[in-house]
């Protein structure tokens, strides 16, 4: 069947040989190179597509937005202080203060809103730009082509996450936590504004709101340390999937004289994306160039991330930060083929981060991400930290992986 120690091993080679691969560094090139260089083996054709982005753009700018949170919580006590008397300020100093601690605070929503959530990327200018490349490679069927499938996966790997590796569950929680305390401490400011405006006193009111960002502070040091600028290996973190997708490349290959294996009127795309830790970049660059390509060739698109046990499947279908809603034409299959395989399958939403198979959904194109990642449970203690490396990795899983793609394809492949 499957060759799950071919696939094991180039997991293993590329963390030996190349390491880290942080997006838009020399190294995820190199991963890059070398996934063309595998796909070459069993592709009727391959190639690699630059693009251009701003990889820091997506997390980077955590730390700034802590520290201006900081700031206008600092502009906040002033204002206090004004009001218990304990110092004197102008009232237009006031008013200034406190109308650039709303301003502050409201550049910080909208950099986590729109950036880090929602992966728009608005504030990508403030941050340098990079080359990065998708590997694209490509298996063409027997016969005339009639529909298209992609597998997909990314090589490039994540900064660790330091509230994950300390922290553990914990520092999921603080996540949250921090965007609740910084809604609170927007609420107040704008308060305490209107109040001031319309001279009404609430001095005791407004101190408790200051005690609350007191308290607040450890939150605010934790998510300036939430990550460091150290990428891990990423064996679990993409490196499996785009391992599944040369394992099925080869598969293949090899079976390319088997009626009921190889397909007759299905292209078949194997896609290793760059820049999906820097929120999505490649594969939205990607499906930006090629949409009218994607709409006529009716392409389907299995994208893998995050492999590790075997018997485990998850099945994504939607991702609700991103607010992606994967498309029941591509899911329902998949997950039929698993029960049927007998695996222990989960269909559940991701409910933070986005895979590369959201950039897909949101423009309409039928698509799914499957992985072995149940974060609306638990979270694996290799997810974006030091700990994510070979050895986590079972060989069966990726064989598991391949084999319901594979199985996936020649449902399509006969349904047309």
């Amino acid at each position: 069947m499957f060759d799950n120690n071919y696939m094991h091993k180039f997991i293993e080679d590329v963390c030996n040989e190349i390491g880290p691969r942080e997006s838009g560094t020399e190294q995820e090139i190199l991963a890059g190179n070398k996934v063309e260089s595998e796909l070459k083996k069993f592709c009727d054709e391959t190639s690699q597509e630059p693009y251009k982005s701003n990889p820091h753009a997506f997390l980077g700018g955590i730390r700034y937005g802590v520290l201006i949170v900081f700031i206008s919580g600092i502009f906040f006590w002033f204002s206090l202080l004004n009001d218990l008397n304990l110092i004197s300020l102008h009232p237009l100093l006031n008013v200034l203060f406190l109308i650039t601690a709303i301003t502050f605070i409201s550049i910080t929503i909208g950099y986590f809103i729109l950036e880090v959530m929602k992966y728009y990327e608005i504030f990508d200018f403030l941050f340098p730009t990079c080359e990065s490349k998708n590997v694209i490679g490509t298996i063409n069927p027997r016969n005339e082509v009639k529909k298209t499938v992609i597998f997909s996966a990314h090589h490039d790997s994540a900064f660790e996450f330091n509230t994950f590796y300390y922290l553990k569950r914990f520092g999921q929680i603080i996540i949250n936590i921090g965007y609740l305390g910084v809604a609170i401490m927007f609420i107040a400011i704008i308060l305490k504004l209107i109040f001031f405006i319309l001279s009404i006193e609430q001095s005791i009111l407004f101190l408790v709101f200051g005690i609350f960002f007191i308290a607040f502070i450890p939150i605010i040091l934790v998510y300036i340390f939430f990550h460091s600028y150290k990428p891990v290996l990423g064996a679990f973190d993409n490196l499996s999937g785009v391992a599944v997708l040369l394992g099925i490349a080869k598969f293949l290959f090899e079976n390319k004289n088997n009626e009921d294996i190889f397909p007759r009127r299905t292209r078949v795309h194997f896609i290793s994306f760059a820049g999906e830790e820097a929120g999505l970049r490649g594969s939205k660059r990607y499906v930006k160039t090629h949409y009218d390509e994607l709409v006529s060739s009716q392409a389907r698109v299995v994208n893998m991330d995050s492999i590790a046990k075997k018997d485990f499947i998850v099945v994504h279908n939607k991702e609700s930060g991103i607010g992606a809603k994967h498309d029941p034409l591509v899911f329902e299959p998949i997950l039929d083929i698993a029960i049927n395989l007998s695996l222990n399958v989960k269909l559940l939403p991701l409910p933070f981060g986005a895979t590369d198979g959201a950039s897909f959904s949101k423009k309409n194109i039928p698509a799914v991400a499957i992985g072995g990642l149940n974060l609306k449970e638990e979270l694996a203690p290799y997810y974006h930290t030091r700990y994510d490396t070979p050895d986590v990795v079972d060989k069966e899983a990726l064989g598991q992986f391949a084999q319901i793609c594979v199985e996936y394809l020649k449902f399509v492949d006969r349904n047309q």
